[in-house]
C-alpha cells in the first residue's frame, strides 16, 4: 500500500498538513474582550456562521431530504378504492383538528397533497379516460368528484375559520397558526359554490354502480364535511335553530362513520402517498418546522365529537341573554380545570358577545349597564337614574350617568371576554382591571356622597350601587390569585402567602355581601339568590384557604427580605401608584400582617386543620344538592365545581392534623398540587 500511486495524495488535508496551535493566542484575546462582545472579520455575519452548521445538518436544513425520507412522485389521478377514499377523507378530519389544536398549516392541512393539485383533478380540464383504462372497482370520479368536493370543502372550512380567528380576538402564534405559506384557501371561492359541489358528490354517489355500503361510507363523510362548512358559515346568534340542527346532524354523523367499519386497507395502497408530512420544505415559511405526526383516527374523531360540543355551548350562550350566565359559563370552565377551547370557538364567543356595536347580536351596549345593576343588586338601572335625579344637589345627573355607562361597558366586555382568553393573557387582564374597578368604585362612592336621598329606599339605592362595583372588583383580585394555583406560579414559600392574602380579600368579599344583601330587593330575585349563594360558598373557600395559610407556613425559609421583593413582585398589580389617588382598596397588600395573622392561627389552642376541612365539606355539599335556576345551562357546572371542592376537603381532613398541638409533626410532602386534580388546592400524595 505504502507503494501504492496516489496513496499519499488521496490522505493528503486541504491546505496541508503544517497547522500550528493557536488557542492559547485566542484565550489570551478573548481576555481582552467584554461579555456577549462578538468579533467579526469583514464580510462575514453571524447568519453567515449559523448557515455553515444549518447545511446539511436535518434538524435547521428544512430542504435535506435523506435516504429514508425519499418516496415515489404523488400522481393524484391514481386510481382508488372506495374504501381508500374514505381514508383520506377522514384524514382530512385529522388535519382539521390539528391545526385547531395549534399546529400550523403546512404540518396539518398543507399535508394532504390532493389540496395543492385541485387543478389537476378538475374533470373539466381532463380529457376522457380511455375505455381499456376504465377500472369499475376504482373509477375516476372517485378522484376528480368526491375527493376534490371534500378538499374544496376542507379548504373552505379552513378559510372561514381562519377569517374568525383572524378578529385578533385570540392571538396568531400565541393561539393558533395563521401562517398559509402562500397557498389559497379558497378565499375567493363562494361557501354555497362549494356546498353545492358536496351536494353533486353526493348526487354523483346515489348515481353510481358502486355498492349500497360504499355509498352510504362515502356519502356520510361528505355530508360530515358540509355539515362543518354549514356551521363555519353560520352566526349562532342570527340563527340558532340553524346551529342545533348541524351540531346535531354532525354528532349523529360521527357516531354512524365510527361504528360502520371499513375494509382494511393494503399497506402497500397509493393513498398512503397521498399524505406528506415532509410537505412544508416545500413551501414558504417564515418559522422552522417540526414534522409531526397525525393522532390515531379514533382520537381525531374524539376530537371532533368534542369540537361540535363546544358549538352546542356557543349556542346556549346565544339563547341566554343574561350577564349572570355569560360570566358563569366562562369562569366555571376555569374552575373545574378543563382544557382551553379551540382558540375558533374562543374567538367565536367573544365575537357574538360584542360585534358591530351590539350585545349578542340583538342589544345595544345598555343592555350591559342594565343587566348588570339588576343582576347584581336587583334593581333596574332606570330605577337608579331615577334615584339619582331625585337626590341630586344639582343637575349633573347627566354627566355621571355617562361615565357609569362609558365605564361599565368598557370593563364587562372584556371581562366576560378574558374567560376565553388563553390562561396568561387572562390573568394579566384581570390584573389590569382590578385598577378600574377600583376607579369606577372611587367616582361612584364620591357622587354618591354628594346626593341627599329624600327617603331611605332611595338611600338603599344609592348606597348598593358602590357595593356592586366592589364585588366585581374582589372577585377579578381572587381570579388572580387563583390562577397563580392553576398556572403553577409560586415557588413553594410564596403559597402560604398567596392563600393568607386570598383570605384576606374573601373575608372583604363576603363583608361587602354581607353589608349589601339589606339594600337588595326580596329573596325571590336572581340577585339576592346569587349573593346568598356565594355568601356561603365564599366562607367555604375562605376556610379552605385559611386552613393552608397554617399548614403551609413551614415552607416559608427565605430571610424577610427575599420575602418582602417576592412579595413586591408578585403583587406589583395591587402597588400601582394610581391607587394612592383613590380611596383604599381593602384589602390592602400589607405583608407585615402576615406574621401577626400567622401568629394569632397558631395560637389558637381550639383551631382544629381537620374540623375546618369538615365544616367546609358540609356547606360544599349542601350547596351541591340545592339547585340554580337562574344560571339555566350551566347549573350542572356549577355543582360539579362544588362537589370537587368537597371533594378536595374530604381527601384533605384524615390527612391533616386534628389539632395545631398536631402541627409540627405533620409531614409538608403529603401535599401536592396538581392542576389536573384540582387547578388551585392540593391533594394527598398515596
Amino acid at each position: 500500500m505504502a507503494g501504492y500511486y496516489g496513496y499519499d495524495d488521496l490522505y493528503d488535508m486541504p491546505g496541508g498538513d503544517d497547522f500550528e496551535d493557536v488557542t492559547e493566542v485566542l484565550v489570551a484575546g478573548a481576555q481582552d474582550m467584554e461579555p456577549e462582545e462578538v468579533l467579526f472579520m469583514d464580510g462575514v455575519t453571524l447568519h453567515d456562521a449559523m448557515s455553515a452548521f444549518e447545511i446539511g445538518e436535518p434538524r435547521l436544513d428544512s430542504g435535506m431530504i435523506l435516504e429514508e425520507q425519499r418516496r415515489p412522485p404523488f400522481d393524484p389521478l391514481t386510481p382508488l378504492l372506495p374504501e381508500e377514499v374514505c381514508w383520506i377523507l377522514d384524514r382530512s378530519f385529522a388535519c382539521e383538528m390539528e391545526w385547531h389544536a395549534g399546529k400550523t398549516l403546512s404540518q396539518s392541512v398543507y399535508t394532504i397533497l390532493f389540496v395543492h393539485h385541485l387543478p389537476d383533478i378538475n374533470p373539466e380540464y381532463l380529457p376522457p379516460q380511455p375505455q381499456e383504462l376504465v377500472d369499475p372497482a376504482r373509477p375516476r370520479w372517485l378522484i376528480t368528484v368526491v375527493v376534490r368536493a371534500a378538499m374544496l370543502g376542507l379548504l373552505k372550512c379552513c378559510d372561514l375559520a381562519w377569517r374568525e380567528l383572524s378578529k385578533n380576538r385570540v392571538h396568531d402564534v400565541e393561539d393558533w397558526q395563521g401562517e398559509k405559506c402562500d397557498v389559497s384557501l379558497l378565499e375567493g371561492v363562494n361557501a354555497e359554490v362549494v356546498s353545492r359541489m358536496l351536494d353533486a358528490a353526493c348526487e354523483w354517489l346515489r348515481r353510481s354502480s358502486l355498492s349500497e355500503k360504499q355509498v352510504s361510507a362515502l356519502r356520510d363523510r361528505l355530508l360530515l364535511r358540509k355539515t362543518l362548512l354549514e356551521l363555519y358559515r353560520t352566526n349562532p346568534v342570527q340563527v340558532i335553530d340553524d346551529v342545533r340542527y348541524h351540531v346535531a346532524a354532525g354528532q349523529g354523523l360521527v357516531h354512524r362513520i365510527r361504528t360502520t367499519p371499513l375494509p382494511q386497507i393494503a399497506t402497500d395502497s397509493p393513498v398512503f402517498l397521498s399524505m406528506d408530512p415532509y410537505i412544508a420544505r416545500r413551501l414558504p415559511n417564515y418559522m422552522p418546522i417540526i414534522v409531526t405526526d397525525l393522532p390515531p383516527q379514533e382520537d381525531s374523531w374524539r376530537v371532533l365529537e368534542g369540537f361540535l360540543h363546544h358549538w352546542q355551548g356557543i349556542e346556549k350562550l346565544a339563547a341566554s341573554p343574561s350577564l349572570l350566565k355569560l360570566e358563569a359559563a366562562g369562569s366555571l370552565h376555569i374552575a373545574l380545570g378543563r382544557p382551553l377551547l379551540p382558540a375558533f370557538h374562543r374567538s367565536l364567543v367573544q365575537t357574538q358577545l360584542f360585534d358591530r356595536s351590539l350585545v349578542l347580536g340583538e342589544y345595544q351596549p345598555i343592555w350591559l349597564v342594565e343587566r348588570f345593576f339588576e343582576e347584581t343588586i336587583g334593581y333596574p338601572y332606570a330605577t337608579l337614574l331615577k334615584a339619582l335625579e331625585r337626590s341630586a344637589p344639582q343637575p349633573q345627573m347627566t354627566s355621571m350617568q355617562e361615565v357609569i355607562e362609558r365605564r361599565i361597558n368598557n370593563l364587562i366586555v372584556p371581562h366576560i371576554r378574558s374567560s376565553w382568553y388563553n390562561h396568561p393573557r387572562r390573568k394579566r387582564y384581570l390584573q389590569r382591571e382590578v385598577l378600574q374597578w377600583h376607579v369606577l368604585y372611587h367616582l361612584l362612592l364620591q357622587d354618591v356622597q354628594h346626593h341627599q336621598p329624600p327617603d331611605a329606599e332611595t338611600a338603599k339605592m344609592l348606597s348598593a350601587m358602590p357595593l356592586a362595583v366592589q364585588l366585581w372588583r374582589l372577585s377579578a383580585c381572587r381570579e388572580v390569585i387563583l390562577a397563580g394555583f392553576q398556572q403553577e406560579l409560586y415557588a413553594p414559600e410564596e403559597k402560604p402567602i398567596a392563600y393568607w392574602h386570598l383570605s384576606r380579600v374573601l373575608d372583604v368579599h363576603i363583608s361587602c355581601i354581607e353589608n349589601l344583601l339589606p339594600y337588595v330587593p326580596p329573596a325571590d330575585t336572581p340577585a339576592h339568590r346569587e349573593l346568598t349563594f356565594q355568601a356561603e360558598h365564599l366562607a367555604a373557600l375562605q376556610m379552605i384557604s385559611t386552613t393552608f395559610v397554617v399548614l403551609t407556613a413551614g415552607y416559608i425559609v427565605s430571610p424577610w427580605r427575599r420575602l418582602t421583593l417576592n412579595f413586591l413582585k408578585r403583587y406589583k398589580w395591587l402597588f400601582n401608584p394610581e391607587f394612592d389617588d383613590l380611596v383604599p382598596a381593602e384589602p390592602l397588600p400589607d405583608l407585615l400582617a402576615f406574621p401577626n395573622a400567622l401568629r394569632a392561627f397558631l395560637l389558637d389552642e381550639h383551631y382544629s386543620p381537620s374540623a375546618t376541612f369538615q365544616l367546609a365539606q358540609d356547606i360544599l355539599s349542601r350547596l351541591s344538592h340545592a339547585s340554580y335556576p337562574d344560571l339555566g345551562y350551566w347549573a350542572c357546572d356549577r355543582v360539579e365545581y362544588l362537589r370537587a371542592l368537597a371533594s378536595v376537603c374530604d381527601r384533605l381532613e384524615h390527612a391533616v392534623p386534628t389539632s395545631l398541638h398536631e402541627l409540627p409533626n405533620f409531614d409538608l410532602s403529603v401535599l401536592k398540587w396538581v392542576p389536573g386534580v384540582h387547578p388551585w388546592f392540593p391533594t394527598v400524595a398515596a
